[in-house]
């Protein structure tokens, strides 16, 4: 049964946050969501650097490479952690141009983790104390996007995702429905250990939000890997005026779920998505 920690209030604003998505399981829709996060980030012109840490499987290189600043993030190789944590100093701070003006530094961040990568994300949190690091040293809060699917290891990895977070983090659970309606999460909504965290996150005020994904039919999403497109260039390509309808009606869903958690995924200047 998971176990809180000292309380501790979400009342405070911080001035950097760092969105990691993950799915710990291959194929439950990670790289999905942080294609579609990009994209909103994009259009809503938020200025953000995003790393791809699923290095066998880069979408989020692979499509937005070229549309905003992505890096690679080796998130399996000793040491690399390490690197990317004493980076994030560097990227939080002003610098100068070729001219001597000012460019400010990065607020927000978003990762992508590969699938099984839990036991090196708790080592990271648990010996590195990356958490209590970036929230001390970067004025920065991390919020942690679980994208699951129906069955019962979604549910395990959010407790153990909560087991060595606590309440260090703000969490949002993304419902994939290409897997089913809402109501079809059931070993979600009938979990215990998933109603005691959401009790005692709530004591301690931290933010624990659902929103779904929603299901982009077959043909356009394979349209769109198959030509490497990111969701906007879907909706712009004149090829298949089918994929341009499906893609801007998905783009468009996936916003307003975006919307509901937008305070804790760097969007909480936006005015409206």
């Amino acid at each position: 049964m998971p176990q809180t920690k000292t309380a501790v209030s979400n009342k405070k604003q911080w001035s950097r946050r760092l969105v990691i998505v993950t799915g710990d399981k291959g194929g439950v829709g990670k790289s999905t969501f942080a294609r579609g996060l990009a994209q909103t980030y994009l259009d809503m012109k938020k200025e953000f650097l995003a790393f791809d840490a699923d290095i066998s499987n880069s979408h989020l290189n692979r499509f937005y490479g070229d549309k905003c600043l992505v890096r690679k993030l080796d998130f399996f190789t000793e040491g690399n952690v390490d690197i990317f944590l004493d980076d994030l100093k560097e990227l939080i701070e002003d610098s100068l141009d070729t001219e001597g003006a000012v460019i400010p530094g990065k607020s927000l961040f978003l990762l992508e983790l590969p699938p099984q990568s839990m036991r090196i994300l708790r080592d990271v949190v648990e010996q590195m104390k990356f958490l209590s690091t970036v929230e001390e040293l970067y004025d920065m809060r991390v919020t942690i996007v679980v994208v699951i699917s129906r069955v019962m290891d979604s549910v395990r990895q959010l407790t153990t995702l909560y087991d060595f977070c606590q309440d260090q983090v703000d969490y949002v659970v993304v419902k994939n429905l290409f897997f089913g309606s809402p109501e079809n999460f059931v070993r979600y909504k009938e979990s215990s250990d998933v109603t005691t965290i959401k009790d005692l996150l709530k004591e301690s005020e931290i933010p624990f939000l659902e929103i779904t994904m929603p299901d982009l039919i077959e043909h356009a999403y394979d349209y769109l890997d198959k030509n490497s497109l990111t969701f906007n260039q879907g909706i712009e390509q004149k090829e298949k005026p089918s994929v341009k309808g499906r893609v801007s009606t998905w783009i468009s869903k996936f916003k307003e779920q975006v919307w509901l958690a937008k305070s804790i995924l760097g969007l909480n200047d936006v005015p409206r998505l």
